[in-house]
């Protein structure tokens, strides 16, 4: 991250030789630049871009060199390599290319978002209509599933009981009128003005005397 600090470390290679050089590379996407350099009866180099943010720790003779980078900026991102230069009595300098790399990603902070003005009210818009189209598409599932359910339900069976005390106060508030009752309970043959539809010649003598 921006304004961060990076350390990197290197240990020369055991039974290489003596080191006589070293340095470290910094690769990015576009180019490849030279960090720091250091040689034996030399003195140490350091890229104009990094001077005052880079720092050495160690020598050629100390078992381990570190580099500190400080105040890192975006463009410090790409990969870090180290280079040790070796040599030996009656050889030849060889040169090897440390195993150790690192990749740094520096990111911004505190950058406000480049977009275009016109980009928050537009988003804003789409949210509300989706927002709004995924609440009507609920509300009709839901009303939908609730009228499925009343329809299917079955309806209860109403009780025996039930049934005849309904009846029961039906009557109760429907009473007949006395007529009627006096009809119902009082016999046919004993009522001179209800007429046969036939003679019955078994009815009661009463009655025959009523109709001569």
């Amino acid at each position: 991250m921006e304004s961060q600090a990076l350390e990197l470390s290197c240990s020369p290679q055991l039974g290489a030789g003596r080191l006589t050089g070293l340095h470290l590379y910094h690769r990015s996407a576009h180019s490849q630049t030279t960090l720091l350099s250091l040689a034996v009866g030399g003195e140490l180099r350091v890229a104009p871009g990094h001077r005052g943010r880079l720092q050495l720790h160690g020598g050629l003779e100390s078992p381990q060199v570190n580099v500190t980078v400080s105040q890192l900026q975006r463009s410090d991102t790409g990969l870090y390599m180290w280079e040790l230069s070796y040599t030996e009595d009656h050889r030849l300098d060889q040169i090897l290319l440390s195993a150790h790399h690192v990749f740094l990603l520096v990111e911004g902070t505190g950058r406000s978002c480049q977009c275009s003005p016109s980009y928050p009210p537009l988003l804003f818009t789409i949210f509300t209509v989706a927002g709004l189209l995924l609440l009507t598409i609920s509300w009709l599932a839901v009303d939908k599933c609730v009228k499925a359910r009343y329809h299917h339900r079955p309806q209860p069976p109403v009780p025996i009981y039930e049934e005849m005390t309904r009846k029961q106060q039906s009557a109760e508030n429907n009473p007949e009128t006395p007529s009627q009752r006096e009809e119902a309970d009082y016999p046919v043959y004993a009522n001179p003005n209800i007429r046969q539809p036939q003679d019955n010649y078994y009815a009661c003598p009463r009655q025959l005397a009523l109709r001569a």
